[in-house]
């Protein structure tokens, strides 16, 4: 079990923590009364999110991705559902996983892997885009996900920067002597 990514869902899952509304500059303690939480497990696996899918593009072009893309999704049961799972319902709370829904699924192996990302593409611009872009240049991993977001009016979040769990929630600097949140647990 990777240590970094389960206490970032553990403490995600918990629901409570602070708000802070609009400009005010009052936080707020909050505690959700949700208990089904959606999970983006797949998104990565299934269109190129991760660094190492780039450096596979680039060392082995589509193929290369390919192949690295089916490791990932093969060993999403083993590798993710189990620990997410086990983590979230410490809390009493169940997970659901929509980029792994069956129809979906089916949908996204069967497209061509350089419609799932934009690596291999020309950049139309070196800025951010702009609101008015019909066409945006953005940042190619997940580049599908990212052109529907962006369509779709969710302009901001197509072009965030792909940030881990584990970075995100500052639990991969976790360390004990020489332990680091990253390390595999038995």
């Amino acid at each position: 079990m990777d240590l970094s990514i389960a206490c970032a869902l553990y403490f995600a899952a918990r629901g409570r923590g602070t708000v802070q509304s609009g400009s005010s500059e009052d936080v707020v303690s909050y505690t959700t009364s949700a208990r089904v939480l959606l999970s983006g497990l797949g998104a990565d696996e299934l269109f190129a999110g991760y660094t190492r899918h780039a450096t596979a593009f680039c060392r082995r072009g589509f193929q290369g991705l390919s192949d690295e893309l089916e490791l990932d999704y093969l060993r999403l049961g083993k590798r993710n559902l189990g620990r997410d799972d086990r983590v979230i319902s410490c809390w009493g709370r169940e997970v659901r996983y929509p980029y792994l829904d069956e129809d979906f699924l089916r949908w996204a192996l069967r497209l061509p892997v350089w419609a799932k990302c934009g690596f291999g593409q020309p950049s139309a611009r070196a800025s951010m885009p702009t609101e008015e872009d019909d066409d945006p240049s953005l940042e190619p991993s997940k580049r599908v996900l990212r052109l529907l977001a962006w369509k779709l009016g969710m302009k901001s979040a197509a072009t965030l920067k792909k940030r881990a769990i584990q970075f995100g929630a500052r639990t991969a600097k976790m360390e004990a002597g020489r332990i680091k949140g990253t390390q595999i647990l038995s």
